[in-house]
């Protein structure tokens, strides 16, 4: 597909001089105004490249390229100009509005040339941000699948905070809920630098020594700085390293942050770490959401809140409110989920009720099956 080209101009006949030359190489399209201009970048699809003259009546170049920054950053902008106007064509280019400027009267292979290396440049921005997209989604990916198979409950829990996270998000306007989801999955990442006897008594909901409770306070802080190494995470790293703090301000990271002052979404993910965990062994929704409640100072009563109006309306657990089916483990597929735990012969837990499966998942039954019993046919939400 060729390149997107506009050309802005109230010279028509110039215009029709640029279509013929450009017509044959770029998909061309014209503006006689910066207002027409910028009604194309909003309803068309986007544009390699804008060039645009500077004098126009209504809206002149430099607003027009102004604008056109906020509606299509990716898009490069040139600007065509007079010999007088030199140094506001040098301010432009220099506050970052402009990628090239060229002076009327121009040639229009001089014109064609930077066409080129602004499609070019078009060319190596949205390469670059796709590139970066993928990397940080398989990042991503990597780190969920790594803790699904390094510690199966703590990522079941994570699946079932994110659930009702998002529903949470939801009726208190949270601006960024996916920021929220993949905190709420990654959190758990920070008990892979819990040494591993620590983890065995988590995992079986020992009483821990207050050396191991201090050890534990700070996994908020371990995940944080794992998840802050990848790129654009970092909103995402704030959220996880302030969920452990309480909304009295104790807690850590040992700083004066406290109340509202603390991420909304990071209050969400303490309110919700607690209940989930509690849930556990009280197995009363109400009583459980009552003991938090009692808890004065430690949780955001307008999350409380917002958590009693899901339950409400949330009869079911959200992971597992579809329509069931038994199958055998060679027809279990990715994108499936676990509705009952999934568990070796001797009681190991292999998957925790509501795991999403994802091929490293099917992978590990397979080598597991190959070893030992494992149960079937296997209840899942399809």
């Amino acid at each position: 597909m060729s390149a997107r080209i506009l050309f802005t101009d109230d010279d028509p006949l110039l215009l029709r001089v640029l279509q013929r030359r450009f017509g044959q190489v770029y998909e061309v399209e014209l503006a006689a105004s910066g207002a027409k201009a910028l009604e194309r970048i909003r309803t068309s699809p986007p544009f390699a490249v804008l060039v645009t003259d500077l004098h126009m009546p209504g809206m002149d170049g430099v607003e027009l390229l102004q604008e056109a920054r906020e509606l299509a950053p990716d898009t490069v902008r040139i600007m065509l100009t007079s010999e007088e106007d030199r140094l506001t064509a040098v301010e432009a280019v220099n506050s970052g509005n402009v990628f090239r400027f060229l002076n009327k009267p121009f040639d229009l292979e001089a014109l064609a040339a930077m066409v080129e290396a602004g499609v070019r440049q078009y060319d190596l921005l949205t390469s670059s941000r796709v590139l970066l997209e993928q990397t940080l989604a398989g990042s991503v990916q990597m780190l969920v699948d790594l803790l699904s198979v390094f510690d199966p409950k703590a990522f079941g829990q994570a699946q079932r905070m994110r659930e009702f996270a998002l529903q949470i998000a939801g009726r208190m306007g949270v601006p960024a809920p996916w920021d929220l989801g993949l905190a709420a999955l990654l959190a758990p990442v920070g008990r892979m630098a819990v040494p591993l006897a620590i983890q065995g008594k988590l995992n079986w909901g020992e009483r821990l020594t207050p050396e191991e409770q201090e050890v534990c306070r700070r996994i908020p802080e371990h995940g944080a700085r794992l998840v802050g190494n990848i790129p654009r995470l970092q909103p995402v790293a704030r959220i996880i390293l302030y969920s452990g703090k309480d909304f009295n301000g104790e807690g850590y990271p040992l700083d004066e942050v406290r109340g509202a002052e603390i991420p909304l979404e990071s209050r969400i993910l303490r309110v919700l770490e607690d209940f989930l965990e509690a849930l556990q062994t009280r197995r009363s929704r109400p009583v459980v959401l009552e003991q938090l409640r009692l808890a004065e100072g430690k949780y955001d009563p307008d999350v409380l809140a917002a958590l009693a109006q899901v339950l409400a309306h949330s009869p079911l657990d959200p992971s597992l409110q579809a329509g069931r089916r038994t199958l055998p483990l060679r027809d279990l597929a990715p994108g499936m989920r676990l509705v009952e735990d999934l568990c070796t012969p001797d009681g190991a837990l292999v998957l925790p009720a509501g795991t999403r499966l994802a091929q490293i998942h099917l992978e590990r039954l397979r080598t597991l099956a190959a070893i030992t019993r494992l149960p079937e046919p296997v209840p899942v939400e399809v």
